[in-house]
């Protein structure tokens, strides 16, 4: 199954609600996950680019996985929304 401008905005979503419920704002979750502030902004507004903005995002597994690790989730949950 390709990877598609909505599963990127679903992804973002989700990875903002996390976020947001955890109370930290996108500097602290960068730097927890070893991403960059820029790289957090991106992904939760599924762009890939900031540059242009029909790119959506597409983040390598190791982001991912640092995402969910920081979030204290499992990576599912960021992306396919299961806990």
């Amino acid at each position: 199954m390709p990877w598609t401008a909505s599963d990127a905005v679903s992804l973002g979503t989700r990875v903002r609600a996390q976020r947001l419920a955890r109370g930290l704002t996108q500097e602290r979750l960068a730097h927890a996950a070893g991403i960059t502030k820029n790289h957090v902004q991106l992904l939760e507004a599924g762009r890939g680019s900031p540059r242009d903005p029909t790119t959506s995002s597409n983040p390598h597994m190791s982001k991912l996985f640092g995402l969910a690790d920081a979030l204290e989730v499992p990576p599912s949950a960021l992306i396919f929304g299961a806990n």
